[in-house]
């Protein structure tokens, strides 16, 4: 997980860098030298530009595409537990209380636990499958005293599916990161296209400096942000679980402290 700082800090070691290996390259590579070979150069770079500039592009936004998803999920599922304790009003308290409980308990476990290590990168939901189990035994306790024709039964169990398919969905776009193929590609191409201004044959050293520094700095912040959306629960840009704890809050205000019916 990265702060702004940490940001920071990568970004301007990633302009030092540039630039020492431009200062490198300029006083080890006579001017007279890479002057002959500037329009070849210029040609070649336009086709390496280009090239990486269309493959940051697809991935940032193919990183952008999940990290709504991982966000509409998070709100799919938030609103999942609340359509369940809304369709618990209707069934005696003997039934109702036990399936806004164990929807508590959920929503608070969701919050409280999982939002917290899957921030760290150390979610494992195999340690987190009892608390979904306990949801679907209060649902169908509660369904077998009213009855398999319930419509509310029913309806419930609906909404039992989307909350897993949403949970499911979240605990996946969360892990999910960009392929290792695909980042040593983004790194070296990232490296090629800094490196090859180095070059060209700039009269003005400072110059040729501001030039590799901004482009360093461009390709640094997208290659950032494309790890920061690959990581949509982590990070300076993380998912924060607000639906979930509006539901919570719901759920629990609508309860007496001692789990009945106000």
């Amino acid at each position: 997980m990265t702060g702004p700082l940490a940001n920071f800090a990568i970004t301007a070691g990633v302009v030092v860098l540039a630039l020492l290996g431009l200062t490198l390259v300029r006083r080890t590579v006579p001017h007279d030298r890479l002057a002959q070979h500037t329009d070849v150069a210029g040609y070649v770079y336009a086709v390496i530009g280009v090239i990486y500039a269309v493959i940051l592009a697809q991935v940032v936004i193919a990183a952008w595409e999940e990290y709504r998803d991982a966000r509409a999920v998070a709100a799919d599922e938030a609103n999942a537990v609340l359509n369940l304790a809304r369709l618990a009003q209707v069934w005696p308290t003997t039934d109702r209380v036990p399936v806004e409980n164990a929807l508590s308990a959920y929503a608070g476990h969701v919050v409280d636990v999982e939002w917290p290590a899957m921030a760290r990168d150390q979610f494992d939901p195999d340690l987190h499958t009892s608390i979904v189990h306990t949801l679907w035994q209060a649902v169908n306790q509660a369904g077998a005293r009213a009855g398999n024709r319930d419509p509310v039964y029913a309806a419930s169990l609906q909404q039992l599916d989307a909350l897993d398919g949403a949970r499911r969905s979240r605990v996946l776009l969360g892990e999910d990161g960009l392929p290792a193929a695909m980042t040593i590609t983004l790194i070296v191409g990232a490296v090629v296209t800094v490196g090859f201004t180095y070059l060209f044959a700039v009269d003005d050293g400072w110059i040729h400096g501001l030039m590799t520094a901004s482009l360093a700095t461009m390709v640094a912040l997208l290659l950032l942000l494309e790890y920061q959306l690959q990581t949509p629960f982590a990070g300076i840009s993380a998912i924060e679980p607000a639906a979930m704890e509006l539901v919570r809050a719901e759920i629990d205000g609508g309860l007496a402290p001692n789990g009945s019916a106000p």
